[in-house]
Order: structure tokens, then sequence, then C-alpha cells
């Protein structure tokens, strides 16, 4: 305990293919009305920024959404949580990372997969400024490794208003996720994350030369490996990539997290390795709970057509209205 048991289902047999969720969920369900935001710019202190989305309706509980790789409040999944917790009666944040608001961010540091401290920051800044009983926050894959290592981390200090996590597909072994995405099964994956990816790091190379001398840029091909070998590690600070690696994952963590917090992984996934199911630790710590649908891909759970309401942000309040 707790490893549960998921009520995920695909009433369609094309959702049960792993590539047909997660290509359905993250491009084709268009019609997920926009969510009207009210943004406010978050000054860091180190120079930069933070681009903080904002959907009120005037509540005392708060859910901050936090993306993917390359996600931001706009992407499908976040607005759909938006919405749903809207609807609800929570309010909702989305947080953009560094670089992901649509406007190039001032430091050679980006966001990463460790970058929990830009969490922590936004967090504090939330409750400085608000009257929440109630904060919860989402996380959809790096979004969830981010969730779940920023609660660890704080386990003995965390604030009284946090109440819970909930992370979906989250590619806990970083080294192993980056192996597995160069798979020849995953590479339209990769060639779509290394368009936007690259992109950004050509343009950081041409503010900082020096810092990236090893970074050769390049558009539509590489991998993960060598991204973050010669441009996450260095453009962040790491020694080098087992560095970034190795601090950046919430596995070593997850035995601290003193909330509920529920992490839910398709045994499908493409994209994450054996060692981002955390079994045993689930065993063990009586605050993370574990779920494993057979099916849904990465971030996908697609159950029919045009779903007025998808499976995760369902499962999300579930979760929610019974442990907190």
């Amino acid at each position: 305990m707790p490893i549960l048991q998921s009520d995920f289902q695909s009433y369609y047999r094309i959702f049960r293919n792993t590539h047909v969720s997660t290509i359905y969920a993250s491009l084709i369900r268009r019609w997920i009305p926009k969510v009207k935001f009210q943004r406010e710019r978050l000054e860091t202190p180190d120079g930069d920024f933070l681009d903080l989305d904002w959907s009120k309706n005037d509540s005392e509980k708060l859910v901050v959404v936090l993306a993917g790789l390359e996600g931001k409040s706009n992407s499908l999944y976040s607005r759909s949580a938006i919405r749903f917790f809207n609807q609800k009666g929570w309010d909702a944040l989305a947080m953009n990372y560094r670089g992901c608001s649509g406007e190039p961010n001032r430091k050679l540091r980006g966001y990463h997969m460790g970058a929990s401290d830009d969490v922590k920051f936004t967090i504090d800044h939330v409750l400085r400024k608000n009257d929440y009983k109630k904060i919860v926050i989402i996380g959809y894959s790096l979004g969830g490794n981010l969730a779940l290592k920023y609660v660890g981390e704080e386990a003995d200090s965390l604030p009284k208003e946090i109440k819970a996590t909930i992370s979906f597909s989250v590619p806990m072994d970083i080294q192993a996720s980056d192996e597995r995405l160069n798979k020849w099964y995953n590479w339209h994956y990769l060639k779509w994350f290394m368009m936007p990816l690259n992109y950004k790091a050509n343009r950081k190379k041409k503010q900082f030369p020096k810092a990236l001398e090893n970074y050769h840029g390049f558009f539509m091909s590489g991998n993960f490996v060598y991204f973050d070998t010669h441009f996450t590690a260095p453009a962040n600070g790491f020694e080098d990539v087992v560095s970034y690696w190795k601090s950046s994952s919430c596995i070593p963590v997850l035995e601290k997290i003193r909330i509920p917090s529920l992490v839910v992984s398709s045994t499908d996934d493409t994209f994450i390795s054996e060692n981002c199911y955390p079994y045993e630790v689930a065993k063990k710590n009586k605050n993370l709970y574990l779920e494993l649908p057979k099916y849904g891909g990465h971030c996908g759970f697609i159950r029919q057509f045009f779903e007025k309401s998808g499976w995760m942000e369902e499962r999300a309040f579930a979760f929610l209205e019974e442990k907190i």
C-alpha cells in the first residue's frame, strides 16, 4: 500500500494504442475552449522572470498546473485541467517555465527537469500575495517530476496550505527516459521535441557563446542525451550530464513526501522506463499513491472522441475529494 487499481479504460480500441492516445491528446483535441488568463510577471532573484497565468473564481482553493516539456498555460492538457477545476469553483494558476511564455527569458539558465526552485519561488509568491486555504499541484511529465521533487525537498518546511500533488506520466529516471526516447519507435516524438528545443538552444548560443562552446546546434536531428550533455547541463550550472540527471530526479526524495501524492503512469508509456514506476517507495510511504493503468500512453488517457472532460482531471479531482 498504496498501489491503486485504476478505473481508466478506453471505450474505443484505437485509443488502446499508446501512440494514438499520446498524439490524439497532445495535438488533435482542439475543441477544448481556450481559457481567458490574467498574466502576472514574477521577477526572479537572479534577474530573470516567470510568467504566471491566472484563471480566478475568488476561491479559497487553488490548483497550480505544471506542464510538461515545452508546455505552457495554453497546452491542451493544461487548459483542460484549468477549465475543469474552474467549473468546480477553484482558482487556477498555470506556471509558465522560463522561456515558455512566448518571450525568451533573459538568462542563460532556462527550465529543466530539476528546476524545483522556480516552483518553490512561485508558491512562496502565491502565498505572500493571496489567502488560499488549500493549494494542490498537478504536474504532467516534466511538471510531475517538478511537483514531486518540490514537495519532497520541502517536506520539513512545506507550507501548510499545500495539501496534495497529482502527477501524470513522470519520467523519474531521466537518463533511462532520455535513452528510451532515442529508440526507433519514438523517432517522431524525438523530432517533435528537438525542433523547439534546439531553436531555443541556438538562440542561447548566440547570446552566450563561451558558455555553450561545445553545443553545436542542429534543427531537426539529435537526441536528448546529446542535448542534455552539451546544452542542458552547462546552461544550468551542472558539472556534467550525469550530475544533472541525478540531482534533477525526484526519486531520491519520494520517501520524504508527507502529503497525499498520486502518481499515475500507464504501463504502455513508451517515453518512460521501468525505473519510473516507484513500486517500492509506494509500498513504504503511506503518502505516495501509485496508479498504473494498462493503457493511456504519455499524458494521453483518452476514453473516447470529443470528451467534454478528460480522465486525468476527473481522476485528480476524485483523489482530492477523497484525501483533502
